[in-house]
């Protein structure tokens, strides 16, 4: 399963970049919602920009911070024109995780994901999100927040983060045991940055400060996630890519009943 990204929007063969016509062609993510075929009709959503759908005990909602929420970021590859215009994202994902969050019985986890983080250490200033971070935070948190979304999957960076449960700005501290290698009902979602599967541009630059709120951190290694499921334990594993072994893993614990709204 796929969701938009900032590179999904532009083009990086050599062909692609001197061609004005090309780049203005692929600017708003036309391979893209033509190479895929995500759940949108299903979900209400629209194209590959925004879609949901169900597995096991796990709802995923994932969305689009590139295009159609105020300030969403432009394309820097096409003259930085700021592109979109797929539909009204903010009402769509308000519906879905309200439906979700009353389905909680049958499919008790909700799991957002998208591209750009809401926290990440880089892009923060004495624990507040900074620069795309806090237009991010300014169109989606408090919807995640509302209806009680328990995991919010990101990548952009390349590289690795946990945080703690976190709600504006701060951490929850709620059900954390001392090593947070448990969270155990935690009241606020759980933002990871899994991003350092590897591409061309290498791992990003790693912050020189921390915040508050991050739990574990990973600048170094390649890794990829694995993530096990039921309806009442979630268990998450970062593994490192060159020799598989272990380099983050926690539970998350859901014992407590859910209430829908």
């Amino acid at each position: 399963m796929v969701l938009p990204g900032n590179h999904e929007a532009e083009c990086h063969s050599p062909r692609c970049m001197v061609s004005r016509e090309k780049r203005m062609a692929l600017g708003n993510y036309a391979a893209y919602n033509t190479r895929f075929k995500m759940p949108s009709e299903e979900s209400g959503g629209a194209l590959n920009m925004w879609h949901s759908f169900d597995h096991g005990p796990i709802h995923f909602t994932s969305l689009s911070t590139e295009t159609d929420y105020p300030n969403a970021p432009t394309n820097q590859f096409a003259r930085n024109k700021q592109y979109g215009g797929f539909g009204d994202q903010l009402r769509w994902i308000e519906a879905d995780l309200k439906k979700a969050n009353k389905n909680r019985d049958k499919v008790p986890w909700i799991f957002v994901g998208m591209h750009r983080p809401i926290y990440t250490v880089f892009e923060s200033k004495s624990d507040v999100p900074i620069g795309q971070t806090l237009a991010v935070q300014a169109a989606f948190e408090e919807l995640l927040l509302r209806y009680k979304v328990d995991v919010v999957l990101t990548g952009h960076y390349h590289y690795y983060e946990r945080q703690l449960p976190t709600a504006k700005n701060k951490a929850v501290m709620d059900g954390v045991s001392a090593k947070y290698t448990v969270y155990d009902n935690p009241k606020a979602p759980v933002h990871i940055i899994t991003g350092g599967a590897g591409q061309s541009e290498g791992m990003s630059v790693p912050p020189t400060h921390n915040a508050s709120w991050n739990a574990v951190n990973d600048y170094k290694h390649y890794g990829y996630t694995i993530l096990h499921a039921n309806r009442t334990t979630l268990l998450w594993k970062y593994v490192s890519s060159a020799d598989h072994s272990i380099l983050d893993q926690f539970a998350m614990l859901k014992t407590d009943e859910e209430s829908s709204e």
